[in-house]
Protein backbone atom coordinates (compact mmCIF):
# COMPACT_ATOMS: atom_id res chain seq x y z
CA UNK A 1 0.00 0.00 0.00
CA UNK A 2 1.42 3.55 -0.99
CA UNK A 3 1.70 5.89 1.50
CA UNK A 4 -0.69 7.95 0.03
CA UNK A 5 -4.49 6.90 0.76
CA UNK A 6 -6.57 6.23 -1.68
CA UNK A 7 -10.41 6.84 -0.26
CA UNK A 8 -13.77 6.67 -2.23
CA UNK A 9 -17.03 8.49 -0.29
CA UNK A 10 -20.62 6.15 -0.15
CA UNK A 11 -23.20 8.91 0.26
CA UNK A 12 -23.27 12.66 -0.20
CA UNK A 13 -25.34 13.79 1.84
CA UNK A 14 -26.64 15.16 5.83
CA UNK A 15 -22.77 13.81 7.25
CA UNK A 16 -21.16 13.94 4.59
CA UNK A 17 -21.84 18.42 4.05
CA UNK A 18 -21.97 18.96 7.82
CA UNK A 19 -19.10 17.32 8.55
CA UNK A 20 -16.85 14.97 6.51
CA UNK A 21 -16.10 16.84 3.19
CA UNK A 22 -14.34 19.53 5.46
CA UNK A 23 -12.75 16.27 7.50
CA UNK A 24 -11.57 14.90 4.54
CA UNK A 25 -10.31 18.00 2.58
CA UNK A 26 -7.85 18.85 5.94
CA UNK A 27 -6.29 15.31 6.10
CA UNK A 28 -2.77 15.25 4.38
CA UNK A 29 -1.60 11.54 2.74
CA UNK A 30 -5.16 10.87 1.38
CA UNK A 31 -6.89 11.66 -1.79
CA UNK A 32 -10.43 11.40 -2.18
CA UNK A 33 -10.96 9.75 -5.88
CA UNK A 34 -14.58 8.59 -5.81
CA UNK A 35 -17.96 9.91 -4.78
CA UNK A 36 -21.09 8.12 -5.02
CA UNK A 37 -24.60 8.51 -3.96
CA UNK A 38 -27.62 6.94 -5.41
CA UNK A 39 -28.53 10.47 -6.16
CA UNK A 40 -26.58 11.45 -9.24
CA UNK A 41 -26.81 15.23 -8.35
CA UNK A 42 -25.27 14.80 -4.61
CA UNK A 43 -22.73 12.64 -6.11
CA UNK A 44 -21.69 15.29 -8.81
CA UNK A 45 -21.87 17.64 -6.50
CA UNK A 46 -19.63 15.49 -3.81
CA UNK A 47 -17.06 14.80 -6.11
CA UNK A 48 -16.81 18.32 -7.78
CA UNK A 49 -16.22 19.64 -3.99
CA UNK A 50 -13.44 17.07 -3.50
CA UNK A 51 -12.14 16.54 -6.69
CA UNK A 52 -13.05 13.15 -7.27
CA UNK A 53 -14.76 11.08 -9.89
CA UNK A 54 -19.09 10.47 -9.40
CA UNK A 55 -20.76 7.33 -9.54
CA UNK A 56 -23.78 6.13 -8.36
CA UNK A 57 -23.30 2.21 -9.24
CA UNK A 58 -22.19 0.57 -6.40
CA UNK A 59 -20.52 -2.21 -8.78
CA UNK A 60 -18.59 0.09 -10.60
CA UNK A 61 -17.37 2.14 -7.31
CA UNK A 62 -16.27 -1.33 -5.69
CA UNK A 63 -14.33 -1.61 -8.85
CA UNK A 64 -12.41 1.68 -8.75
CA UNK A 65 -8.45 0.97 -7.23
CA UNK A 66 -9.34 2.32 -3.10
CA UNK A 67 -7.64 1.57 -0.48
CA UNK A 68 -10.23 3.22 1.65
CA UNK A 69 -14.25 3.34 1.18
CA UNK A 70 -16.33 5.52 3.54
CA UNK A 71 -19.86 4.83 4.20
CA UNK A 72 -21.72 7.91 4.98
CA UNK A 73 -25.44 6.29 4.34
CA UNK A 74 -28.44 5.70 6.28
CA UNK A 75 -28.18 3.02 9.21
CA UNK A 76 -30.27 0.26 7.28
CA UNK A 77 -27.96 0.35 4.21
CA UNK A 78 -24.23 -0.06 6.83
CA UNK A 79 -24.19 -3.81 6.35
CA UNK A 80 -24.56 -4.85 3.29
CA UNK A 81 -22.37 -1.67 1.87
CA UNK A 82 -19.34 -2.68 4.14
CA UNK A 83 -19.57 -6.01 3.41
CA UNK A 84 -18.94 -5.38 -0.17
CA UNK A 85 -16.70 -3.30 0.21
CA UNK A 86 -15.01 -5.39 2.37
CA UNK A 87 -15.36 -8.33 -0.14
CA UNK A 88 -14.00 -5.84 -3.04
CA UNK A 89 -10.62 -5.70 -0.80
CA UNK A 90 -11.15 -2.70 0.92
CA UNK A 91 -10.71 -1.44 4.44
CA UNK A 92 -14.10 0.24 5.33
CA UNK A 93 -15.14 3.02 7.56
CA UNK A 94 -18.29 3.35 8.93
CA UNK A 95 -20.65 6.06 10.64
CA UNK A 96 -22.18 4.70 13.52
CA UNK A 97 -24.46 2.64 14.50
CA UNK A 98 -22.14 0.01 12.92
CA UNK A 99 -25.68 -1.38 11.31
CA UNK A 100 -29.09 -2.16 12.36
CA UNK A 101 -28.84 -4.82 14.50
CA UNK A 102 -26.29 -6.35 16.75
CA UNK A 103 -26.58 -9.94 13.72
CA UNK A 104 -25.68 -7.35 11.06
CA UNK A 105 -22.55 -6.02 12.63
CA UNK A 106 -20.90 -9.58 13.54
CA UNK A 107 -21.29 -10.11 10.26
CA UNK A 108 -19.10 -6.95 9.02
CA UNK A 109 -17.23 -8.00 11.69
CA UNK A 110 -16.33 -11.47 10.49
CA UNK A 111 -16.01 -10.56 6.82
CA UNK A 112 -13.37 -7.99 7.96
CA UNK A 113 -11.65 -10.28 10.28
CA UNK A 114 -11.61 -12.99 7.00
CA UNK A 115 -10.30 -10.69 4.33
CA UNK A 116 -7.93 -9.24 6.86
CA UNK A 117 -9.08 -5.81 6.36
CA UNK A 118 -9.69 -2.94 8.65
CA UNK A 119 -13.01 -1.87 9.71
CA UNK A 120 -13.52 1.30 11.74
CA UNK A 121 -16.87 3.08 12.78
CA UNK A 122 -17.25 6.79 13.77
CA UNK A 123 -18.08 7.19 17.06
CA UNK A 124 -16.83 10.53 17.26
CA UNK A 125 -17.38 11.61 20.61
CA UNK A 126 -14.24 9.33 21.54
CA UNK A 127 -12.32 11.97 19.52
CA UNK A 128 -14.19 15.14 20.90
CA UNK A 129 -10.76 17.28 23.73
CA UNK A 130 -14.19 18.05 25.79
CA UNK A 131 -14.55 14.20 26.90
CA UNK A 132 -10.55 13.36 26.40
CA UNK A 133 -9.95 15.90 28.99
CA UNK A 134 -12.66 14.69 31.01
CA UNK A 135 -11.01 11.20 30.85
CA UNK A 136 -7.64 12.73 31.67
CA UNK A 137 -8.85 14.60 34.86
CA UNK A 138 -10.69 11.33 36.16
CA UNK A 139 -7.48 9.61 36.17
CA UNK A 140 -5.30 12.39 37.19
CA UNK A 141 -7.53 13.37 40.08
CA UNK A 142 -8.10 9.69 40.75
CA UNK A 143 -11.84 9.88 41.13
CA UNK A 144 -13.03 6.45 39.90
CA UNK A 145 -16.64 7.00 38.73
CA UNK A 146 -19.13 4.76 40.08
CA UNK A 147 -22.48 6.97 38.58
CA UNK A 148 -22.85 8.82 35.54
CA UNK A 149 -25.68 10.42 33.90
CA UNK A 150 -25.38 11.77 30.46
CA UNK A 151 -28.04 13.81 28.51
CA UNK A 152 -27.94 14.17 24.49
CA UNK A 153 -31.82 15.69 23.53
CA UNK A 154 -32.35 17.78 19.95
CA UNK A 155 -35.09 18.65 18.25
CA UNK A 156 -35.10 16.09 15.32
CA UNK A 157 -36.49 18.70 11.91
CA UNK A 158 -37.02 16.45 9.77
CA UNK A 159 -40.38 14.88 8.32
CA UNK A 160 -42.37 11.96 9.54
CA UNK A 161 -41.88 10.14 5.68
CA UNK A 162 -38.35 10.67 6.56
CA UNK A 163 -35.96 7.54 7.26
CA UNK A 164 -34.83 8.73 10.85
CA UNK A 165 -38.39 8.60 12.14
CA UNK A 166 -38.92 4.68 10.64
CA UNK A 167 -37.36 2.32 13.06
CA UNK A 168 -37.17 -0.24 10.38
CA UNK A 169 -34.39 1.60 8.94
CA UNK A 170 -32.99 4.10 11.66
CA UNK A 171 -33.26 2.07 14.80
CA UNK A 172 -35.28 4.66 16.17
CA UNK A 173 -33.67 6.88 18.59
CA UNK A 174 -32.32 4.57 21.33
CA UNK A 175 -29.59 3.13 18.63
CA UNK A 176 -29.51 6.15 16.27
CA UNK A 177 -28.52 8.82 19.34
CA UNK A 178 -28.61 6.46 21.80
CA UNK A 179 -25.25 4.49 20.83
CA UNK A 180 -23.33 7.56 21.16
CA UNK A 181 -24.06 7.50 24.96
CA UNK A 182 -24.10 3.82 25.41
CA UNK A 183 -20.60 3.77 24.37
CA UNK A 184 -19.68 6.81 26.27
CA UNK A 185 -20.79 5.26 29.60
CA UNK A 186 -19.09 2.32 28.53
CA UNK A 187 -15.67 3.93 27.72
CA UNK A 188 -15.87 6.05 31.08
CA UNK A 189 -16.61 3.54 33.19
CA UNK A 190 -14.16 1.25 31.86
CA UNK A 191 -16.24 -1.91 32.48
CA UNK A 192 -19.02 -3.83 30.69
CA UNK A 193 -22.83 -3.66 30.62
CA UNK A 194 -24.52 -6.21 32.76
CA UNK A 195 -28.38 -5.08 32.81
CA UNK A 196 -30.97 -2.50 31.46
CA UNK A 197 -33.91 -0.95 32.23
CA UNK A 198 -35.51 1.67 29.79
CA UNK A 199 -38.78 3.69 28.95
CA UNK A 200 -39.58 4.90 26.08
CA UNK A 201 -42.27 8.02 25.20
CA UNK A 202 -43.52 9.39 21.68
CA UNK A 203 -43.73 12.99 21.98
CA UNK A 204 -44.05 14.74 18.45
CA UNK A 205 -46.67 13.72 16.03
CA UNK A 206 -43.85 12.39 13.41
CA UNK A 207 -43.33 9.95 16.40
CA UNK A 208 -46.29 8.67 17.34
CA UNK A 209 -47.34 8.64 13.02
CA UNK A 210 -44.27 5.82 12.96
CA UNK A 211 -45.19 3.77 16.14
CA UNK A 212 -41.77 4.92 17.54
CA UNK A 213 -40.31 6.74 20.73
CA UNK A 214 -38.78 9.74 20.18
CA UNK A 215 -37.55 10.51 23.98
CA UNK A 216 -35.81 7.58 25.74
CA UNK A 217 -34.40 6.89 28.99
CA UNK A 218 -31.85 3.98 29.72
CA UNK A 219 -31.11 3.04 33.30
CA UNK A 220 -27.49 0.65 32.59
CA UNK A 221 -26.47 -1.05 35.67
CA UNK A 222 -22.33 -2.04 35.29
CA UNK A 223 -19.91 -4.37 36.68
CA UNK A 224 -18.42 -2.96 40.01
CA UNK A 225 -22.17 -2.06 40.75
CA UNK A 226 -21.25 1.15 38.52
CA UNK A 227 -24.55 2.57 37.34
CA UNK A 228 -25.29 4.99 34.16
CA UNK A 229 -28.30 6.61 33.26
CA UNK A 230 -28.67 7.77 29.27
CA UNK A 231 -31.32 10.23 28.46
CA UNK A 232 -31.78 10.93 24.25
CA UNK A 233 -34.37 12.61 22.47
CA UNK A 234 -35.50 13.97 19.03
CA UNK A 235 -38.15 16.26 20.68
CA UNK A 236 -36.86 19.15 22.12
CA UNK A 237 -38.51 21.85 20.54
CA UNK A 238 -35.78 24.06 18.77
CA UNK A 239 -36.72 26.59 15.80
CA UNK A 240 -33.60 26.03 13.50
CA UNK A 241 -33.24 23.25 10.76
CA UNK A 242 -30.78 21.14 12.97
CA UNK A 243 -32.11 22.59 16.34
CA UNK A 244 -30.15 23.08 19.52
CA UNK A 245 -28.73 19.95 21.08
CA UNK A 246 -28.65 19.95 24.74
CA UNK A 247 -25.62 18.20 26.26
CA UNK A 248 -25.52 17.48 29.73
CA UNK A 249 -22.65 15.26 31.71
CA UNK A 250 -22.50 14.35 35.33
CA UNK A 251 -20.01 12.07 36.83
CA UNK A 252 -20.11 11.16 40.43
CA UNK A 253 -16.86 9.43 41.32
CA UNK A 254 -15.66 7.90 44.84
CA UNK A 255 -13.33 10.46 45.57
CA UNK A 256 -15.06 13.75 43.53
CA UNK A 257 -17.48 14.96 41.13
CA UNK A 258 -17.17 16.09 37.39
CA UNK A 259 -20.20 18.26 35.51
CA UNK A 260 -20.39 19.62 32.68
CA UNK A 261 -23.56 21.45 30.99
CA UNK A 262 -22.55 23.71 28.01
CA UNK A 263 -25.58 26.47 27.27
CA UNK A 264 -28.03 25.85 24.46
CA UNK A 265 -27.01 29.05 23.06
CA UNK A 266 -24.21 31.66 23.49
CA UNK A 267 -25.50 34.45 25.64
CA UNK A 268 -25.18 36.80 22.51
CA UNK A 269 -28.27 37.31 20.51
CA UNK A 270 -27.64 38.93 16.64
CA UNK A 271 -29.96 41.21 15.36
CA UNK A 272 -29.81 41.17 11.46
CA UNK A 273 -32.95 41.19 9.34
CA UNK A 274 -33.99 38.26 11.59
CA UNK A 275 -32.82 37.59 15.48
CA UNK A 276 -30.26 34.84 15.37
CA UNK A 277 -28.30 33.09 18.24
CA UNK A 278 -25.38 31.61 16.47
CA UNK A 279 -23.78 28.56 17.64
CA UNK A 280 -20.64 27.03 18.04
CA UNK A 281 -21.36 24.66 15.66
CA UNK A 282 -24.07 22.97 13.29
CA UNK A 283 -22.31 19.20 13.92
CA UNK A 284 -25.01 19.10 17.08
CA UNK A 285 -23.18 18.58 20.05
CA UNK A 286 -19.56 17.36 18.61
CA UNK A 287 -16.60 19.59 17.51
CA UNK A 288 -16.01 19.82 13.68
CA UNK A 289 -12.42 18.96 14.43
CA UNK A 290 -13.68 16.14 15.77
CA UNK A 291 -13.93 14.49 12.82
CA UNK A 292 -10.78 15.74 11.32
CA UNK A 293 -9.01 13.84 14.16
CA UNK A 294 -11.19 10.64 14.26
CA UNK A 295 -10.65 10.14 10.39
CA UNK A 296 -6.98 10.92 10.38
CA UNK A 297 -6.56 8.21 13.35
CA UNK A 298 -8.53 5.47 10.94
CA UNK A 299 -6.37 6.19 8.41
CA UNK A 300 -3.16 5.96 10.58
CA UNK A 301 -4.27 2.48 11.95
CA UNK A 302 -4.88 1.62 8.76
CA UNK A 303 -0.88 2.82 7.07
CA UNK A 304 0.38 1.04 10.92
CA UNK A 305 1.23 3.83 12.55
CA UNK A 306 -1.22 3.86 15.83
CA UNK A 307 -3.44 1.41 17.51
CA UNK A 308 -7.65 1.89 17.17
CA UNK A 309 -8.78 3.51 20.63
CA UNK A 310 -11.99 2.02 19.54
CA UNK A 311 -12.72 -0.38 17.95
CA UNK A 312 -15.64 -2.22 15.85
CA UNK A 313 -16.13 -4.43 18.78
CA UNK A 314 -16.77 -0.97 21.07
CA UNK A 315 -19.40 -0.27 18.56
CA UNK A 316 -20.94 -3.62 18.29
CA UNK A 317 -20.76 -3.38 21.97
CA UNK A 318 -22.89 -0.09 22.39
CA UNK A 319 -25.29 -0.94 19.55
CA UNK A 320 -26.23 -4.24 22.07
CA UNK A 321 -26.87 -2.21 25.00
CA UNK A 322 -29.41 -0.34 23.03
CA UNK A 323 -30.85 -3.13 21.28
CA UNK A 324 -31.07 -4.59 25.14
CA UNK A 325 -32.47 -1.18 26.13
CA UNK A 326 -35.41 -1.02 23.46
CA UNK A 327 -36.34 -4.81 24.29
CA UNK A 328 -36.27 -3.41 28.21
CA UNK A 329 -38.99 -0.82 27.16
CA UNK A 330 -41.45 -3.13 24.62
CA UNK A 331 -41.12 -5.85 28.17
CA UNK A 332 -41.37 -3.43 30.77
CA UNK A 333 -38.62 -5.16 32.96
CA UNK A 334 -35.17 -5.12 33.50
CA UNK A 335 -32.92 -6.93 30.45
CA UNK A 336 -30.22 -8.85 30.95
CA UNK A 337 -27.18 -7.26 28.32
Amino acid sequence: MSMELKVGVIGCGNIFNLAHKKALRGIEGIKVVACMDIDAARAKEGAKELGAKAFTGLDEFLDLDLDVVEILTPTYTHAELAIAALKAGKHVVVEKPIALTVEEGERMIKTAEKKDLHLFVGHVRRFDKRWIQMKEVIKKRNILPMHIRKAEVQNLPFPKDYWYWDEKRSGGVAVDLGVHVTDFLRWFFESEPVSVYAVGKAIKEEARANGTFDHFMMMIKFEGEKTGIAEVSWAYPYPSRYGVFYHHVDIIGKNGRIRYTPLDTPVVGVAKANFEMPRFSPLLSTFPDAFERELRHFFNCIRGREEPVVTAEDALIALKIAEKAKESARKGEVVEI
